[in-house]
């Protein structure tokens, strides 16, 4: 995939910011902490013991942290394409797939369970005020491929009780900016995480109807911006619903 030059984007690095405090709320972490080019956060989880954000691929920043980063579970994260930041690593280091730095500023008010086709229906699940979880289950037909419950790897997967199988799911965290910042490093926000649909329920809405949701809920609690890192197929859900590519996210991980 090619890039054009495009002009620098003020924006870019508080934009990483809200997207990295809300990741973390949504999953649990320690907050992040600010380093030389970005954010570190503390994950602690086999495979991705802590990640490195970065808003740009400052060759200084990145060559550092290539050379002193040497356990093998570290991520580092740059806002910058493949062929920029494939050449600042080492042999020691491989490239994920790509992901994609999205931001919208068109989030709607609450429209309960919309674009839900039959079969389905959706709960919002709050876990305090700050983060909450869309769920989407499919109910009453197990001849429809619900069951399946092999699990995406996306925030989905398995039985959800009796004649009901969850569908779909996503996570969102809401972020404010830094207490007693002035001003604010962001605009308040929304950050999605973990959203999924089962490869049996693909392809009928339900990604758009858990984003629906979850952009009303947190409409309603003051959000005024959605942040997302998208996968190449999650891209093309959310240009659609309206979202803007801010960036392309090269992502690598330390393996040895």
């Amino acid at each position: 995939m090619t890039h054009t030059a495009a002009a620098p984007d003020t924006g870019l690095h508080s934009a990483v910011h809200a997207w990295v405090d809300g990741w973390a709320r949504a999953r649990g972490t320690d907050a992040p902490e600010a380093v030389p080019g970005g954010f570190r956060i503390e994950v602690r989880r086999p495979g991705h013991l802590a990640r490195h954000v970065l808003s740009e691929a400052e060759p200084a920043v990145l060559r550092d942290l290539v050379d002193t980063l040497t356990t093998p579970g570290l991520w580092i994260k740059a806002c910058a394409p493949r062929e920029v930041v494939e050449p600042l690593l080492t042999a020691d280091w491989e490239i994920s797939e790509p992901q994609y730095l999205m931001t919208t500023d068109g989030l709607a008010a609450p429209r309960p369970g919309a674009g839900l086709p039959s079969g389905y229906r959706l709960e919002i699940v709050d876990e305090g005020e700050e983060v909450f979880e869309a769920r989407v289950h499919a109910v009453g037909d197990p001849g429809n491929g619900s069951g399946s419950g092999s699990g995406s790897g996306s925030g989905c997967g398995g039985a959800d009780g009796p004649g009901t199988v969850l569908a779909a799911s996503g996570r969102a965290a809401l972020t404010t900016g830094a207490p007693g910042s002035s001003p604010a490093p962001y605009a308040p926000s929304v950050v999605f995480d973990m959203i999924g649909t089962e490869p049996a329920h693909q392809r009928r809405g339900l990604g758009r109807a858990v984003m629906t949701a979850l952009a009303g809920r947190a409409v309603e609690r003051g959000a005024r911006q959605g942040v997302l890192v998208a996968s190449p197929d999650g891209r093309a859900l959310y240009e659609a619903m309206g979202w803007r590519l801010r960036s392309p996210v090269t992502a690598a991980g330390r393996m040895g």
